[in-house]
C-alpha cells in the first residue's frame, strides 16, 4: 500500500494536552486559576516544541522520546492537581491512552478524506477541531463530571499497576505493525485506532470498577454509622428510662423521709433535692421522644467528660421524620461534635451547641462545636473521608433538603436545612 504521512507531531502535542486538561477540569486544583492557565500554556507549549524537534529521530530514539513525552504527562498531572503521586500516574496511563487514540482517529480520517492533503490545510484543521471536540467532549459528559462530583480517587497500588500495564499492552500492540514496516498505511492506522480504542474501553470499564467499589465501601461505611446511631439510641431510651424510674423512686423517698421528720435545714435540703430532679426530668422535653432520647443521653456523656454543651430545640418539628433519620442527622451531628472536642485539652474549649428551628418553611438544624485549627474541606464542601457527615447529608437530600459546612471564629458549623412537613 501507499505510504501515508505520520500524525504531525503537534496535533499529537495538543492531543495529549488536552487528555491531560480534563483531569485538571475534574480534580481539585493545586493552585489558583490564574496560576494553573500560566503553567498549562506553557506545558502545551514546551511539549509541542519537543514533539516537533524530536519528530525526525530514528526509530531507536522513539521509545524514549515517547517516554519523555509520557513522563512530562505526569508531572504536568501531578503539579497541577491536588492528588497523590499514585494518583497521578494512573491519571497519566489513561490520559496517555486517550490521546494516542484521539489522534489516530482523526489522522484515520484524515487520510481517509483526504490522504494527499496537508495537516495544516483549514480543512485539515477544521476536522482535528471536530474529532478532539467530540472524544474529549464525550468523556467529559460521561465520565469525568462525576469524577468532578468526587475528586478523591483514592487509587490503590493493585489498580495504578493495571492501568500501566494495560496501557503498556495497548500503546506496543497499536504500534507493532509501524514498527515493523516502518510505513504508515491505512492497516497500520486501522490498527492503532482499533487497539488504542480497546485500551480506553478496557480503562474507562476499570474505572467504572473502581468507582463502584469506592461507592460500595462509603455505602457500607454510612450504612455502619446508621446501624450505630439506632443502637445508641436503643441502648440510650432503655437507660434514659431506668433513670427516670430512679428518679420517680427517689422522690417518693422524700416524700416519705418529709413526712416523718421534718427539721428546717433537712425539709430545705430535701426541697432543692426534688427540685433538682424535677429540674433534670423536664431536661430535654422537646416534645419528640426520639429527639428527646437522644439529647438526653449526649448530656449525660457530656457531663461525664466535662462537655459543655447546649441544646434549644423544638421537637415537634421533626415528627414526619421517622426514627432513624432523626437519628442519623442529630446522633452523628451530634456524635462528630463530641469526638472533635474530646481532642481539646482545655474544658473551657470542649463547647458545642445546638439548635432545631423553623425558618420559612423550613427545618434548621444547626450543629457548632469549638475547634482550635480550621477543619479542610474537599471540592465537595465535605470533610475528608466523613462519612458521618456524607450519612447526614444522604439523608437531607431524601426530604429535598441540604446540607454545608464551615469554619468560623474557631467554630465548626453543620446547617441542616429540610422543607417542613405538617
Amino acid at each position: 500500500m501507499t505510504g501515508l504521512p505520520d500524525i504531525p507531531r503537534l496535533y499529537t502535542a495538543l492531543a495529549e494536552w488536552l487528555a491531560c486538561t480534563l483531569y485538571l477540569l475534574a480534580l481539585r486544583p493545586r493552585f489558583g486559576r490564574g496560576a494553573t492557565a500560566a503553567m498549562s500554556a506553557a506545558w502545551l507549549a514546551g511539549l509541542g516544541a519537543f514533539l516537533q524537534a524530536t519528530g525526525k529521530v530514528p526509530l531507536a530514539w522513539w521509545i524514549p522520546c515517547m517516554v519523555t513525552a509520557v513522563a512530562a504527562m505526569f508531572l504536568y498531572i501531578y503539579a497541577c492537581c491536588d492528588i497523590s503521586a499514585r494518583d497521578a500516574g494512573y491519571c497519566c496511563a489513561r490520559a496517555f491512552l486517550l490521546a494516542e487514540f484521539a489522534a489516530s482517529l482523526e489522522w484515520q480520517l484524515h487520510c481517509m478524506l483526504w490522504p494527499e492533503m496537508s495537516g495544516w490545510q483549514p480543512l485539515a484543521l477544521l476536522l482535528m477541531a471536530a474529532v478532539y471536540a467530540a472524544v474529549y467532549g464525550f468523556l467529559y459528559w460521561y465520565e469525568f463530571r462525576r469524577v468532578r462530583q468526587n475528586p478523591v480517587l483514592g487509587i490503590t497500588g493493585r489498580a495504578l499497576s493495571s492501568a500501566v500495564i494495560m496501557a503498556l499492552a495497548a500503546f506496543a500492540v497499536s504500534n507493532f505493525t509501524f514498527a515493523q514496516q516502518g510505513d504508515v498505511t491505512m492497516s497500520v492506522l486501522y490498527t492503532r485506532t482499533l487497539v488504542d480504542f480497546a485500551g480506553v474501553l478496557l480503562l474507562s470499564v476499570q474505572q467504572e470498577q473502581l468507582r463502584e467499589t469506592r461507592l460500595h465501601r462509603e455505602l457500607e461505611e454510612m450504612d455502619n454509622v446508621l446501624r450505630r446511631q439506632y443502637a445508641q439510641y436503643q441502648q440510650s431510651r432503655e437507660s434514659i428510662r431506668l433513670i427516670n424510674r430512679q428518679c420517680h423512686d427517689l422522690k417518693l423517698q422524700i416524700a416519705a423521709i418529709r413526712a416523718e421528720k421534718d427539721p428546717g435545714r433537712k425539709a430545705e435540703a430535701l426541697e432543692k433535692m426534688e427540685t433538682g430532679i424535677q429540674m433534670y426530668e423536664a431536661q430535654n422535653k422537646t416534645g419528640n421522644p426520639v429527639l428527646d432520647t437522644l439529647l438526653t443521653a449526649k448530656s449525660i456523656f457530656c457531663q461525664q467528660h466535662d462537655i459543655n454543651f447546649t441544646c434549644v430545640a423544638d421537637g415537634h418539628l421533626l415528627d414526619f421524620m421517622p426514627t432513624g433519620d432523626i437519628c442519623t442527622l442529630v446522633g452523628t451531628a451530634l456524635d462528630n461534635a463530641t469526638e472533635s472536642v474530646q481532642r481539646l485539652a482545655d474544658p473551657e474549649k470542649r463547647l458545642i451547641r445546638t439548635a432545631i428551628y423553623a425558618q420559612h418553611g423550613f427545618v434548621m438544624l444547626r450543629f457548632e462545636n469549638y475547634c482550635e485549627e480550621p477543619v479542610p474541606l474537599d471540592a465537595d464542601g465535605m470533610p475528608p473521608h466523613g462519612y458521618g457527615i456524607r450519612s447526614v447529608r444522604a439523608t437531607a437530600e431524601k426530604y429535598g433538603g441540604t446540607v454545608t459546612v464551615h469554619c468560623e471564629d474557631n467554630w465548626f458549623i453543620l446547617r441542616v436545612l429540610v422543607p417542613h412537613k405538617a
